[in-house]
């Protein structure tokens, strides 16, 4: 499975109240960092998958949702373990730097 995208609160809901483990992406179109962390987001949900799901969320067109995570800039990552934020970072950063965020997630 590729990256899921939010594209509503309620597909948010359904996809962070249903996984396990879920990172999200709170990113904007406009933004050069974000574009640049697009492939490693789609390697790293490949390396995952069946674990961790990845998702992504347009903080122009999801603004509701951006805001309840007091999203200032973009990309930022928040990781969910069963529904609940535990760990959040922003700003691009390679593969090997995500994957030690996850782990660092999933150890809370």
């Amino acid at each position: 499975m590729s990256i899921r995208h939010i594209d509503s609160v309620d597909t948010y809901k359904e996809i962070v109240g249903n996984h396990p483990e879920v990172l999200v992406d709170f990113f904007a179109t406009w933004c050069g960092p974000c574009k640049m962390l697009h492939p490693v987001l789609e390697s790293v949900s490949e390396k995952l998958e069946g674990k961790v799901v990845v998702a992504q969320c347009d903080i122009d067109k999801q603004q509701e949702i951006a805001a309840a995570f007091k999203v200032q800039s973009v990309p930022t990552l928040v990781f969910f373990k069963d529904s609940k934020p535990v760990l959040a970072t922003a700003g691009y950063m390679d593969e090997n730097a995500l994957m030690k965020f996850i782990q660092a997630a999933e150890e809370k």
